[in-house]
């Protein structure tokens, strides 16, 4: 710590300087004769401690302590004087000084006083580093607290009062008003990275945007200054439709109220499930007044029996025409998306166990949940009841399949298609492909329009829109994002690396 001794009285000073040993308790002194002398010091070398007289010319010390005060806050002031006066006593309040020391104070009472602040002043350090570092974690995972305290109210796991003092806590403003309110589904696992998409792609809105669970991203719009409208949405879609799970996407404008927002989540995970029977669509919006019905729990119990008894009885060609009329009853009471998954994996396991060959059960459970339509999970359950080719006859199927989309990768191709061209049925193209290559057949596409796109790049000087055309993309925002997602840059950056 630095210390400033200020006197002008000559022999005081050096007095001080040399006969207290300051370098033992690591003080680092100064002197100066008089106050502004002392001032013009203290602001090039901001000592911690000035020991001032009062009566000095030119400026005295509580003059100095004033100065000091206005421009180094920190730097405490102890005051030596010859004369303890009631009235140097008072002003030595007003200026706020640290202590008293009267001139015949001995070396030694004078290096306690000095000590006892050099003390204080650690402590009060050591104090401010810790709140710095609270402060600084507070800053890192602000939007983490955020998230969830938002997430317990939508919960119903806080009340409303509670919620609205912590948000004041926190600088949430619960009067900017109305807001839109989405749920969107996500497929791709890298968390933050989608965070960062959602969060730079809807920017205008000020959004509050995290994870729940299933990789289900929560997004809270300020809609105060500006609508959220279908042809907003239209525009955001290409830019995030890479890491969206199908049409999981749910959206409900017109908030009025936070106080809304609990029942709003429960409508908005009933319109999610709802998606997966909703298919023409690339997502769901609706208003707090628009009526949703929700929908209950589905135990399509006699439909499975009757396919399972079809089964053990040996009567294969009923099979077909009870799946037709389990889906269609599904179809019907528009049944949640885990009830059909949870059913269909209870026909998938019966099935395997009527069958002669070896099914692996993990492998279609994890093929059902990455299904996003209903008929991907029809297509999967009947695959079961087809004979299934050689395995030498498979693979070559699967590379018909991969030579196949080769050849017509700037076409909209879709998995029906693919499988018709090599004579198997979806559901089980779907399985075969995803073990042949690793990745699903919508996966597997895309990466395809990626490379050929990389190489445009690497061998021609097209415009970015053109390539984008040339492998598939009619709209160049999906271009862009799944060039994006798929090569961990631009097309842009890509090109410049290339180039370097």
């Amino acid at each position: 710590m630095k210390i400033l001794l200020v006197d002008d009285e000559d022999f005081i000073r050096k007095g001080m300087c040399y006969t207290i040993p300051w370098e033992d308790y690591d003080l680092e002194v100064s002197e100066a004769s008089n106050g502004a002398e002392a001032l013009d010091i203290a602001l090039r070398t901001h000592p911690d401690i000035v020991l001032t007289d009062i009566s000095m010319p030119v400026m005295d010390g509580f003059e100095l302590t004033r100065r000091l005060n206005q421009t180094l806050p920190d730097t405490r002031v102890l005051i030596l004087t010859a004369y303890d006066t009631l009235d140097n006593l008072k002003e030595a309040i007003d200026v706020q000084v640290s202590g008293f020391l009267v001139k015949n104070a001995n070396s030694q009472e004078i290096l306690d006083t000095v000590l006892k602040l050099k003390k204080e002043l650690e402590e009060g350090r050591r104090r401010k580093e810790k709140l710095n570092q609270v402060q600084e974690i507070f800053n890192e995972n602000q939007m983490l607290i955020k998230s969830t305290l938002i997430y317990r109210f939508l919960k119903k796991e806080i009340s409303f009062s509670h919620f609205s003092k912590k948000c004041r806590d926190l600088s949430i403003n619960l009067n900017q008003v109305p807001v839109t309110f989405a749920l969107i589904q996500c497929s791709f696992t890298e968390e933050k990275y989608v965070l960062g998409q959602l969060l730079s792609n809807f920017r205008e809105y000020a959004p509050v945007c995290f994870f729940a669970e299933d990789h289900i991203a929560v997004l809270i719009l300020d809609t105060s200054a500006k609508n959220f409208t279908p042809s907003v949405m239209d525009q955001i879609l290409p830019s995030i439709q890479p890491f969206v799970f199908g049409n999981f996407i749910a959206v409900m404008t017109d908030i009025q109220a936070y106080q809304d927002l609990p029942p709003a989540f429960q409508i908005l995970q009933q319109i999610l499930s709802y998606c997966f029977w909703n298919t023409e669509v690339p997502y769901t919006m609706t208003a707090p007044d628009e009526v949703f019905e929700s929908v209950e729990k589905l135990t399509p119990y006699e439909y499975e029996k009757n396919i399972m008894k079809a089964l053990v009885s040996g009567r294969n060609e009923q099979v077909t025409s009870l799946l037709n009329d389990y889906y269609n009853f599904m179809k019907n009471h528009r049944a949640r998306r885990q009830d059909f998954l949870d059913s269909a994996l209870r026909l998938i396991i019966f099935a395997s166990s009527m069958s002669k060959d070896e099914i692996n059960i993990n492998e279609y459970e994890r093929l059902i949940h990455e299904a996003e339509t209903p008929q991907e999970v029809l297509e999967l359950i009947s695959s079961l009841f087809l004979p299934a080719p050689s395995e030498k006859d498979s693979a070559s199927q699967i590379q018909a399949a991969i030579d196949y989309m080769e050849k017509n990768f700037q076409e909209d191709l879709h998995l029906e298609d693919v499988a018709k061209v090599v004579y198997l049925s979806p559901g089980y193209f779907c399985r075969l492909f995803k073990k042949v290559t690793g990745y699903s057949f919508k996966d597997y596409f895309h990466r395809l329009r990626i490379e050929k796109a990389k190489e445009l790049i690497d061998h021609t000087d097209y415009k970015y829109y053109t390539i984008a055309e040339m492998v598939g993309y009619k709209n160049y925002k999906y271009f862009s994002s799944y060039f994006s997602k798929i090569a961990g840059c631009s097309a842009r950056e890509y090109r410049h690396r290339q180039k370097n």
